[in-house]
């Protein structure tokens, strides 16, 4: 578990098993007793968490204290929409612009140790683990500034990009902002209702199916027992003929199709009777019933909407890929088959890529209800609603940089004195190797915060800042640094993911060696 800024927060050992639900229960815990109320945590499974913390034995807990689970910013647009407008952090308040993905960083970090503690003692899986684990902080506490600034950067960004295109459509459709969260509940509340099939429907669409196979099973008996008879003389059975040969073998072929279409016939007559007798019918539906004309027509939107499950599946599964195998057409033609009453929006293959977010398929699947009709159904209301509650994230993500900002800069403060206080006292005492010792680790941590107070006050100038004004830079080293040109946002630290870990291989292979 680890903390937004990249810092590890606790580490669970795995032992003869794969990932159980028992870990995170223990992580969880760990948290709640360390951090106390109102936490909120990322889960690529969230929504499952949620159930399966509240059924455990700190379920109490975690509802006392008022723990929110969420999903990260990359599963949860894989997850229905019901999902996302429950447990997305674009719709949770206080998660501001957060993605939720740090442990993945972090586990993909610790794959560069696995080589030197495959066949190591436990003794040294530990240890080499833990260096590595403190190495990591380390270099997350050298980036925790930058972090701050990036993060304020893209919230200021997000802003001014999107509240004047906000204010305009606002004004055009005559909106508030409350129009935007009413939209929100609406759906959420559509697709709760809509959630289950009602088992009436699912009943008469399975009888209907039943019925419309009977309809089959006759008709294939009735063309076969309608074949005309061929009439032969005795003067046709000629040696030359070959009709003796080929009436039998025609009569065989004939007789085993017959027997086998009437033994269907009489299956399906079973099936049917057994299912009107299980469910209560008393008299069959005839094609000209209005049960069964409203049946037939809500089993063809049944149908419509398995095809739309479908595409949703491609979409989760990599379209891009599957696309080099063709394997997306075919569900993209059972989609345009006109079985949907009324039609809904024709597909092609650039509209099914472009869906990045798979509620737009829950609309599609629920378009019988007239839901089309409804304003957060189009597309442009859709997207427009985004933008909203990006900016909503991105004034919470504002206040709780403030917050952070102070803090560094506080923490800063308090750390110098404390390590000069140290220094002081152990000099006092005589005991100069162990002052040494501590003057060194003051060096090294003085850089490091030299340049987080540059940060802080190049954070202090950008244009829409709010926060608290910085440390003053009096007494400290003058840092020349290029802040434009240093990395904005977490994405773009990828390619260097790995610099302290393989500064740490570098150094647990020279002990090896030794």
């Amino acid at each position: 578990m680890a903390c937004r800024h990249g810092f590890v927060e606790c580490v669970t050992e795995m032992k003869r098993s794969g990932e159980l639900a028992k870990y995170g229960l223990a992580a969880i815990n760990h948290m709640l007793n360390v951090c106390g109320k109102d936490q909120g945590l990322g889960h690529d499974i969230g929504c499952t968490s949620r159930k399966t913390v509240a059924s455990s034995s700190i379920g109490a807990k975690a509802q006392e204290l008022n723990l929110i689970i969420a999903v990260n910013a990359f599963h949860g647009y894989a997850h229905n929409r019901r999902c996302q407008l429950a447990h997305h952090p674009l719709y949770l308040e206080g998660f501001g612009i957060e993605d939720l993905k740090t442990c993945k960083h972090i586990f993909s970090s610790s794959n560069s140790a696995c080589g030197l503690i495959r066949h190591t003692s436990y003794f040294h899986w530990v240890q080499y683990l833990d260096l590595h684990f403190d190495q990591w902080d380390k270099d997350k506490y050298l980036e925790l500034s930058n972090f701050l600034r990036n993060n304020y950067v893209q919230a200021l960004r997000m802003i001014e990009e999107y509240t004047p295109l906000l204010d305009e459509f606002k004004m055009r459709k005559s909106l508030t902002d409350d129009t935007f969260l009413q939209w929100r509940g609406e759906e959420s509340g559509f697709l709760a209702n809509l959630a289950l099939e009602p088992p009436s429907d699912a009943i008469a669409v399975a009888y209907v199916e039943e019925l419309e196979k009977l309809q089959r099973a006759e008709a294939m008996y009735g063309n076969m027992t309608g074949v005309p008879f061929l009439t032969y003389t005795p003067a046709s059975f000629t040696p030359s003929s070959g009709l003796n040969s080929e009436a039998r073998q025609s009569s065989r072929t004939a007789e085993a199709e017959l027997l086998a279409a009437l033994r269907r016939l009489h299956l399906q007559m079973n099936v049917v009777e057994d299912f009107e007798c299980r469910h209560g019918i008393n008299r069959r539906w005839e094609v000209s019933d209005p049960h069964y004309q409203e049946a037939h027509q809500y089993s063809g939107q049944r149908r419509f909407v398995r095809a739309v499950e479908e595409l949703e599946g491609l979409v989760v599964q990599r379209m891009f890929e599957l696309s080099k195998a063709n394997l997306s057409s075919t569900a993209l033609e059972k989609y345009l088959v006109p079985l949907q009453v009324p039609p809904c929006p024709t597909l092609n293959y650039v509209d099914v890529i472009g869906y990045a977010s798979l509620g737009e398929f829950e609309l599609l699947k629920y378009s019988r209800h007239n839901v089309m009709t409804k304003p957060w159904t189009v597309p442009e209301n859709r997207e427009m609603a985004v933008k909203f509650f990006k900016v909503l994230r991105s004034h919470e993500e504002i206040i709780r940089l403030n917050v952070e900002i102070g803090r560094l800069g506080a923490w800063i403060q308090f750390e110098d004195q404390q390590m000069l206080s140290a220094i002081d006292s152990l000099q006092d005492e005589g005991s100069m190797m162990l002052a040494a010792e501590v003057q060194r680790e003051f060096s090294e941590r003085r850089r490091i915060n030299d340049l987080h107070y540059i940060r802080l006050h190049s954070i202090a100038k950008l244009t829409g800042y709010s926060g608290p004004p910085p440390p003053p830079l009096l007494h400290r080293q003058a840092l020349v640094v290029d802040l434009d040109n240093e990395a904005e946002g977490d994405d773009d630290e990828d390619s260097d993911l790995h610099d302290g870990a393989s500064r740490l291989a570098n150094v647990l292979s020279h002990i090896v060696q030794q």
